[in-house]
């Protein structure tokens, strides 16, 4: 009995004399974490043809300007079909953006008008928007909580605001301090209602109040080289500012306010591809689109998660 209590002490004291290794630490996930592809090339419904311009809502759903096949079509994130509608006039469609209640909004920067269409795909509306008729590419169109519009007019270097009901409220001249052959091309709101315009030949984005008064500028400058090459791409989230550029492509993120935050690779498994596009969803997705697939590439978003609530 006087044995076995001493080869207990002993076995007590000895362990007690051992410290536990920590755990290895796990490996933290990059930025951008793959999490798949999809994407059906096709004029049916459900599926994609040439989309020239993509957007997505409040509840991270993606939707899809067509051309081509004359639709426009809505996804879940992950790739589920939710409606798909054609309209004649939408074989000439540049852009496309979502309000806050579901309506989708269709430009025709040719043609210089706006189709607006019920959540449904019910047509609406049309607003009558200046005209580009020598513009290429998709025109980023956006909509503000209180349902008010926001077109670029890469033509006369200026910003085209219009209230709820399609009036035109004011026209603003952007850049605020650029070269003369800057256009904008791309407009996005941020949830606190500025507005970011983006052009796209020089990598500018400007920040603007939604009255038109300018903020802040800078320039999407490659880190490692210091040149500015053309932005692809650009979205908001509630606290970021993303652009997609380079090559091969790079993502960078800047605080709301312009501050740097980060520039990352997208080699894989992106290759190479052809006027790409980008969203982020509410819910920490960055979407890259390949239009010339057509396919879409999702990502996780691995930065501050407040500011995508």
């Amino acid at each position: 009995m006087f044995l076995l209590a001493a080869m207990c002490i002993a076995l007590l004291i000895t362990s007690c004399g051992k410290r536990a290794e920590p755990a290895p630490k796990p490996k933290p996930p990059p930025p951008f974490e793959f999490l798949d592809a999809w994407g059906n090339k096709g004029n049916d419904a459900g599926q994609l043809d040439a989309p020239v311009a993509m957007t997505v809502d409040a509840l991270g759903r993606i939707y899809f300007a067509d051309p081509a096949a004359g639709f426009v079509d809505k996804f879940e994130s992950t790739g589920t079909p939710l409606l798909s509608f054609e309209d004649p006039r939408l074989h000439h469609a540049s852009g496309i953006a979502v309000d806050s209640g579901g309506a989708i909004y269709v430009a025709d920067a040719a043609r210089g008008s706006v189709l607006v269409f019920f959540p449904d795909g019910t047509f609406l509306k049309a607003i009558q928007i200046p005209t580009q008729p020598h513009f290429t590419g998709p025109l980023g169109i956006s909509v503000d909580d209180a349902g008010d519009l926001y077109v670029p007019d890469p033509a006369r270097s200026r910003i085209a605001k219009f209230d709820a009901h399609g009036r035109l409220v004011k026209f603003w001249t952007v850049p605020k301090d650029a070269s003369a052959d800057e256009k904008p091309s791309d407009v996005a709101v941020a949830q606190d209602d500025t507005l970011f315009v983006a052009y796209a030949r020089t990598g500018r984005i400007e920040k603007y109040s939604s009255d038109g008064a300018w903020m802040s500028s800078w320039i999407a400058t490659d880190g490692l080289t210091g040149n500015s090459p053309e932005l692809n791409s650009f979205a908001v989230s509630g606290q970021f500012v993303f652009a997609l550029a380079g090559a091969p492509l790079q993502i960078r993120v800047w605080t709301l306010d312009g501050q740097h935050k980060l520039d990352a690779d997208l080699v894989e498994p992106l290759g190479v591809i052809g006027a790409p596009q980008i969203a982020v969803t509410p819910h920490a997705e960055l979407l890259v689109f390949d239009p010339s697939a057509p396919r879409v590439f999702r990502f996780r978003i691995h930065l501050d998660a407040e500011g995508f609530k």
